[in-house]
């Protein structure tokens, strides 16, 4: 891509990922035993690991592209930056409504006259109009990808003119809200490698570890999912020549072999993911580079034999969306797949010595405490390194939102109601699952923190007793030998906390 002229006024991206904070994941009804011991033990309010997101660095890097002046901060780890540039972003991963509200009032003080810009998942995850009210010093709202949308919008506000012209936006005018034209993505290879030296990356003051986005867009078309509609169909995919350029650069440039696939279905297609991970292991790993990963995976996409190309290339942990145990809410969630076959994954992930961590909703509309049990008894039986259980979240862009009365539910985010249950239910339902679950950790982000340690060196073996030790160590806290072991792993990693 070329330069064009630079712009008038700078912009600043303000981003922050910390996927463990426990005041989140006490929102979502999650229980987080492990979670508060760790940190009680580091002598922390709560775990905050700051990994640079891919969405900033690639926005950043294609407004850099074109003219902007333009820089990324992390919210996290510079709190005492000032945001005073003329244009200011908000990257939502991760982030929370207080999170962007803070932010929001910080860069008003900073610079009275700034610009204000929120993007990412919060943007599509709940209604404009109910951000607008909560978070009141909001100028605009991008719906979608960001790239082409924000560099539009810089421009109209260099020239003075009008942003309703600029495809994918939401604002405020007077007291009405505009929205104006839907924008089409942006195929990934204009996207190019993102440049994380305008995060500050390589850092010693992160974890070394960077995700990589290979694809955009999910084939699959789950119930309650709001990424499927974000991302729109058809699925765009980079060309595994590129993804694997990227890799080669990260490790050779900026020191880091551990990565994260960001992809919302690492493992889809099956065929596509086998070759890129051929890919990996014959120009990466078979020639003295070897590289670590981890990334979501679907029970349907997985087999043996992509299980074990994906251990070849380096993989050291899947997060894997089970869902629930139960068929008749599977096929109701169009998930579609037999539960038992998570059984035999698991197994087989196991047995290749790949960590695995189960994600399960509960709530979903139709679900009993029958069908909670039967996840219970599932996850029993695969028995995964880790699990998380997640409170059914009532999102608008969701084909439940738009069929409110066929699922017979109300309400919305995670306070809501429908024929079978509401959501105080099943936050009882999800201590019940806690309780049921014998052999595998109930820890929130399992498959991030594997790869975490992984950067730091730990083996898939020592991860594995890390997690059992961590829960022992909730149910028995006096128990010496349990508690040295795992304040070794709190040793190694609260530096980056």
């Amino acid at each position: 891509m070329e330069k064009t002229c630079k712009t008038k006024n700078s912009v600043l991206i303000v981003t922050g990922f910390a996927p463990l904070r426990l005041p989140q994941l006490a929102d979502m009804g999650m229980p987080t035993g492990p979670i508060s011991l760790l940190s009680k033990m580091a002598g922390k309010s709560t775990i905050q690991f700051s990994i640079p997101t891919v969405a900033p660095a690639v926005i950043a890097t294609f407004l850099a592209r074109h003219g902007v002046e333009v820089q990324v901060t992390d919210c996290f780890l510079d709190g005492d930056r000032r945001y005073d540039a003329g244009i200011v972003g908000i990257s939502s991963t991760f982030m929370g409504i207080e999170d962007v509200g803070h932010i929001a009032q910080k860069i008003k003080r900073d610079n009275p006259l700034a610009v204000i810009v929120l993007g990412g998942p919060l943007s599509w995850s709940m209604p404009a109009e109910y951000l607008f009210k909560v978070i009141p010093l909001l100028d605009y709202i991008i719906m979608r990808e960001g790239e082409q949308t924000f560099l539009e919008l810089v421009r109209a506000i260099d020239a003075g003119t009008s942003a309703a012209s600029v495809a994918g936006l939401v604002f405020k005018d007077n007291n009405t809200t505009v929205r104006t034209a839907n924008r089409q993505g942006i195929e990934c290879e204009e996207i190019g490698r993102p440049d994380w030296k305008l995060m500050g990356i390589p850092s010693e003051r992160r974890l070394p570890v960077l995700p990589v986005e290979t694809s955009r867009g999910c084939p699959f078309n789950c119930a309650y999912c709001s990424e499927v509609t974000y991302w729109d169909k058809p699925v765009r995919y980079r060309s595994v020549d590129s993804v694997v350029k990227e890799l080669i650069y990260d490790v050779q440039e900026l020191g880091v072999n551990t990565f994260r696939f960001t992809d919302s279905c690492f493992s889809a297609p099956p065929e596509r993911c086998g070759e890129l991970c051929d890919k990996i292991y014959e120009t990466c790993g078979s020639k003295g580079m070897p590289v670590k990963w981890s990334s979501y995976a679907r029970i349907s996409n997985l087999s043996e034999a992509l299980l074990e190309k994906m251990q070849r290339s380096g993989c050291v942990a899947l997060d894997i969306g089970v869902e629930s145990g139960s068929t008749e809410m599977l096929r109701s969630m169009g998930r579609n797949y037999a539960p038992e076959a998570s059984i035999n994954i698991a197994r087989v992930a196991r047995e290749l010595g790949i960590i695995t961590n189960f994600n399960v909703v509960v709530g979903f509309p139709g679900e009993t405490r029958e069908s909670i049990m039967c996840t219970a008894e599932l996850i029993e039986k695969a028995a995964p390194d880790t699990y998380a259980s997640f409170l059914f979240y009532m999102a608008p862009n969701t084909r439940v939102d738009g069929a409110q009365s066929r699922f017979r539910v109300e309400g919305h985010g995670l306070i809501w109601k429908h024929d079978t249950m509401n959501s105080d239910e099943a936050r009882e339902g999800m201590l019940a699952l806690e309780k049921h679950i014998k052999h595998s950790a109930n820890f929130p982000g399992g498959e991030y923190f594997a790869c975490y340690l992984a950067s730091l060196g730990y083996t898939v073996d020592e991860t594995r007793t890390f997690y059992k030790d961590i829960t022992r160590l909730v149910k028995a806290p006096g128990e010496e030998q349990t508690s040295a072991s795992v304040n070794r792993v709190v040793a190694s990693i609260s530096r980056y906390w």
